[in-house]
């Protein structure tokens, strides 16, 4: 047992060096009290533009499908929408704790935790606020979690194909996969999670795949393998088991987080297969009801099927960040 807890340590060192090589850090590293966030900024102006990348996990139905795509993503997802919101203003994303190049974070990695450690970040790498939260997947909880926390910060919010508190409770296939994998989620403690990532048992795990072809728009072939590898890590996955195990608490903050006032708020929703096979209607209620959150909020439907937004229709959300923004400047008081 020694020989191998030894060998798989030395195997996921080995295997890291490789990946810094072949990967190296975009953007920079903020300390936010003994761990270390990437964040990537750059344009000019107000409000600051956060993107905020989540986990689709609950999008799965089983441990395996879960376990191969269901991991946080990366920051580095954002690349072109970044790229075209920069040119009006300041534009940054940034990974959350365990994925991409941020370090993992504590147990629990609840909404709040996340919220902070976003909080913090921030005031390290001196991006001022307001700013407008542009989040996807379970990322949504959190942001909805850090207008809560932090309502002076937050100007604006946008939404893609965002996760509703009630998900698992509101749809039947939700509440059987949710009781299925009871075990499965009571055992994805932190523990756990950081001894499989440091003897290297869920890199052994990971399908050997290549980034499917072609890139999105705007992404270059180097930009999108490195996408797909980050998604992939075995880092993720840590994060992964913590996401999951810290569900519960995230959901109940987010429904205790308050409504978002009269801020603008554009919920950007495409049809779910994974819900709306059982439940058509679901999915899209609980897209709307996400919009009823803000008095000046709004759900855009696009005609897109079950994916990653940020992929599949990239223009609707720049074009959905630059109408925030623009409602942002155009209050009493608006910036440049």
């Amino acid at each position: 047992m020694a020989i191998a807890l030894v060998s798989g340590l030395l195997y996921e060192q080995v295997q890291r060096a490789r990946d810094h090589e072949h990967f190296p850090q975009i953007g920079r590293s903020v300390d936010i009290g003994g761990r270390m966030l990437n964040i990537y900024c750059s344009g000019a102006g107000q409000p600051a533009v956060i993107f905020a990348r989540g986990a689709p996990w609950m999008f799965y139905n089983t441990p395996k499908a879960m376990f191969e795509n269901g991991a946080p993503r990366p920051g580095y997802g954002w690349v072109w929408i970044q790229r075209e919101l920069a040119k009006s203003t300041t534009a940054c994303w940034y990974d959350r704790a365990g994925s991409g190049w941020s370090d993992l974070g504590p147990y629990p990695r609840d909404s709040a935790s996340q919220a902070r450690d976003l909080h913090a970040l921030l005031q390290g790498a001196g991006v001022p606020p307001p700013y407008v939260l542009v989040a996807e997947a379970s990322a949504v909880l959190d942001a909805h979690v850090y207008a809560g926390i932090y309502p002076a910060d937050v100007a604006g919010l946008v939404f893609v194909n965002g996760v509703h508190p009630d998900l698992l409770i509101d749809t039947h296939p939700g509440i059987r996969r949710l009781a299925r994998f009871r075990g499965f989620i009571g055992h994805s403690q932190d523990a756990m999670a950081q001894v499989f990532n440091q003897i290297g048992l869920y890199r052994l795990g990971l399908p050997n795949r290549p980034a499917p072809a072609p890139p999105p728009k705007g992404m270059t072939s180097s930009e999108w393998n490195t996408i797909w590898h980050l998604t992939q890590s075995s880092k993720a996955r840590s994060a992964l088991m913590q996401d999951i195990a810290s569900w519960e608490q995230s959901t109940a903050e987010a429904r205790t987080a308050g409504s978002l006032g009269d801020r603008p708020l554009i919920v950007l929703s495409a049809e779910n297969t994974a819900v709306a096979s059982d439940y058509p209607s679901v999915w899209m209620e609980l897209q709307t009801d996400l919009a009823r959150l803000s008095a000046r909020g709004r759900n855009v439907v696009l005609n897109e099927s079950n994916g990653d937004l940020i992929y599949q229709a990239p223009d609707a959300v720049v074009e959905a960040a630059r109408q925030a923004i623009a409602d942002v400047r155009h209050q009493p008081g608006g910036l440049r």
